[in-house]
């Protein structure tokens, strides 16, 4: 009998939890991970960008930073000086986020990347709508903020941070939370597989009604 194929299905698992524990330890500390954009975006990225123009002047969110998270490129919009941000990402493929950062380390996270998720914490919620066009995604956060408020009192206080200062708090709490629990990494690759699609198209009211 071949056990090759069976081999190599065990070890794909391993090598997925292998690669998502190094990714956790990068992701601890995550300034290393944030820099700028020396080059900028492409031009096919601007492109993008700029074919959101009028409805961003019409949202109030201005443009603030551009970065790069690993191999992720991304050019952060902020809503005046509220603590909510609008991000347009480049990886393989365009995809969009919304965050809003609240008292006691709050966080909301609409994503329309469909991977949203797999690194939850305490006061973190988040909610995924594959492919929903950016603006109806702000829609869809900004009802997210208000029924958070509104069902546990969350206020979103602006407190004159800039986003990379933000963001990197709250990823270090979320990650000081995630590889505090036994057996981390098989924990993110059930989320991925299984418990992802339980929040897709499935609003903050939705899950917590």
């Amino acid at each position: 009998m071949d056990y090759e194929p069976i081999l190599i299905l065990a070890a794909l698992p391993a090598a997925l939890v292998g690669q998502i524990y190094l990714l956790g330890r990068k992701m601890s500390n995550p300034e290393k991970m944030l820099q700028p954009l020396p080059e900028g975006l492409s031009e096919q990225q601007q492109g993008m960008i700029l074919d959101h123009k009028d409805w961003l002047g019409r949202a109030g969110l201005e443009f603030r930073t551009g970065f790069q998270f690993g191999i992720i490129r991304a050019a952060v919009f902020q809503h005046q000086n509220n603590p909510r941000f609008f991000l347009f990402m480049f990886h393989k493929r365009a995809t969009c986020s919304a965050e809003s950062y609240g008292e006691n380390m709050a966080v909301l996270d609409t994503s329309n990347s469909g991977s949203s998720g797999l690194f939850p914490r305490p006061g973190a919620y988040a909610q995924d709508f594959p492919n929903l066009p950016a603006e109806d995604l702000w829609a869809r956060h900004l009802d997210g903020e208000a029924h958070l408020t509104q069902k546990f009192g969350i206020k979103w206080t602006p407190d004159g941070r800039t986003y990379q200062d933000v963001v990197v708090e709250a990823m270090r709490v979320r990650m000081k939370h995630n590889r505090s629990q036994s057996l981390w990494p098989f924990r993110v690759l059930y989320r991925y597989f299984v418990t992802r699609r339980r929040i897709s198209n499935r609003s903050v009211v939705e899950q917590f009604p």
